[in-house]
């Protein structure tokens, strides 16, 4: 296949002696190659391929030896190396990469040490170092990337003080400071006026906290799930009218939260799963005839409250597992003749209601 100048191989058991194959394919710019079994050897043969400008090589079994071959691709200018084995010498290899624009790193035991290793490349535009140890010391040396615009810091150990280093990183436009322990540094992100996407998910933030980041009002996508937000919290998030995409999933948020929630006029995306809506609920979110996708999972809704969300015709994706729904809420539902993908499993549906959507012929996906 001499044509492909792009391959996606992840997921086939690919080893060592599979690698050495792939590795003739000389025309390949791209390859991603995640979630195999490649280790060392097999690197050595990837990194013949002195053509590639990207390479995912995610979750395979690569150590310090195999990113010695990797750093000899000096044409690579984004690599995703998250989930390997990689230590102290394979960070300090990799940060010799100067090409590099885009880096995952993600998932390798990375702390406060390797970040001054990796902070030393000044030319990443696009950093992903989820799951790691990194502290607040390590984001210390983080900050000094000045040219970074895109930072996901997710899952690491950053409390207030290292929010407060993040802060200043004033060209972010794009920041993943999920499942941290920032608390009261929400207020020191919210200072970051520039950022238009954020995921600050599973940071304790409540009520309190909502009102600091609804002061961000140029944010267009917002992840917020897995906090503490209640009905006080939604008036607040409620007032950044600019959102497009909002991720609100599993807090506090009942029917009166919901009126605040439908005033965001330009919202196309809302998942709103696992909070505590009912029936009551639905009636005012079906007002949002704006909304593409809907995920509306793990709430209190039964047959009556999907009559309402039936009424959303331009609905292309809906998520409203695990509610309360019967044959006649799925005979409700198979009227949404505009749904590409629907998720309606983990409800109280029968034979009847399973003909029912089994006539939807325009969905692309189904779970039920």
């Amino acid at each position: 296949m001499k044509q492909l100048t792009s391959l996606i191989i992840s997921g086939n058991q690919i080893g060592d002696k599979e690698a050495k194959f792939i590795s003739e394919m000389k025309q390949l710019t791209s390859l991603d190659i995640y979630n195999n079994r490649i280790g060392d050897e097999g690197v050595k043969s990837i990194s013949e391929m002195k053509q590639l400008v990207s390479l995912n090589i995610y979750n395979n079994r690569i150590g310090d030896e195999g990113v010695k071959s990797i750093i000899e691709m000096k044409q690579l200018t984004s690599l995703d190396i998250g989930g390997n084995r990689i230590g102290d010498e394979g960070v300090k290899f990799i940060s010799e990469m100067k090409q590099l624009t885009s880096l995952n790193i993600s998932e390798n035991q990375i702390g406060d040490k390797e970040a001054t290793f990796i902070s030393e490349m000044k030319q990443l535009t696009s950093l992903n170092i989820y799951n790691n140890r990194i502290g607040d010391e390590g984001v210390k040396s983080i900050i000094e990337m000045k040219q970074l615009k895109s930072l996901d810091i997710g899952r690491n150990q950053i409390s207030v003080e290292g929010a407060k280093f993040i802060s200043e990183m004033k060209q972010l436009v794009s920041l993943n400071i999920y499942n941290n322990r920032i608390d009261e540094g929400v207020k020191s992100i919210s200072e970051m006026k520039q950022l238009t996407s954020l995921n600050i998910a599973e940071n304790r933030i409540g009520d309190k906290e909502a009102k600091f980041i609804s002061e961000m009002k140029q944010l267009t996508s917002l992840d917020i799930y897995n906090n503490r937000i209640g009905d006080e919290g939604a008036i607040f998030i409620s007032k950044m009218k600019q959102l497009t995409s909002l991720n609100i999933y599993n807090n506090r948020i009942g029917d009166e939260g919901v009126k605040s929630i439908i005033e965001m006029k330009r919202l196309t995306s809302l998942d709103i799963g696992r909070n505590r809506i009912g029936d009551e609920g639905v009636k005012f979110i079906s007002e949002m005839k704006q909304l593409a996708s809907l995920d509306i999972s793990e709430n209190r809704i039964g047959d009556e409250g999907v009559k309402s969300i039936s009424e959303m015709k331009q609905l292309t994706s809906l998520n409203i597992s695990e509610n309360r729904i019967g044959d006649e809420g799925a005979k409700s539902i198979s009227e949404m003749k505009r749904l590409k993908s629907l998720d309606i499993g983990g409800n109280q549906i029968g034979d009847e209601g399973v003909k029912f959507i089994s006539e939807m012929k325009q969905l692309a996906s189904l779970n039920k």
